[in-house]
């Protein structure tokens, strides 16, 4: 993730979720990086600017760990990543 998509991320994060002001934005980056890569390992090669699933999956990430919940993100949010992993599977003759 680059500098700017990580800084639209957070800002994105800041304002549909309602983070207060007094949560610093280096808080929110760490959640970011984290959910990048707990997320985006699940299903690698994808652009978090191009697939708005991963963009979702992440910000939604960030906050359940903003919330100390990531064990149930995962339990929530189960059937999506599936449904998201199988859309973008690689042909093997491609």
């Amino acid at each position: 993730m680059t500098v700017v998509e990580l800084k639209n991320l957070t800002d994105e994060m800041r304002e549909e979720f309602q983070i207060p002001p007094y949560y610093q934005d280096m808080q929110l980056r760490n959640l970011a990086k984290e959910g990048e890569k707990a997320v985006g390992g699940l299903n690698p090669g994808c652009d978090i600017s191009e697939d708005l699933t991963y963009r979702m999956l992440v910000k939604n990430y960030m906050y359940y760990a903003y919330h100390h919940k990531v064990n149930e993100f995962f339990d929530n949010y189960a059937s999506l990543i599936l449904g998201w992993q199988m859309e973008t599977e690689v042909d093997a003759d491609a």
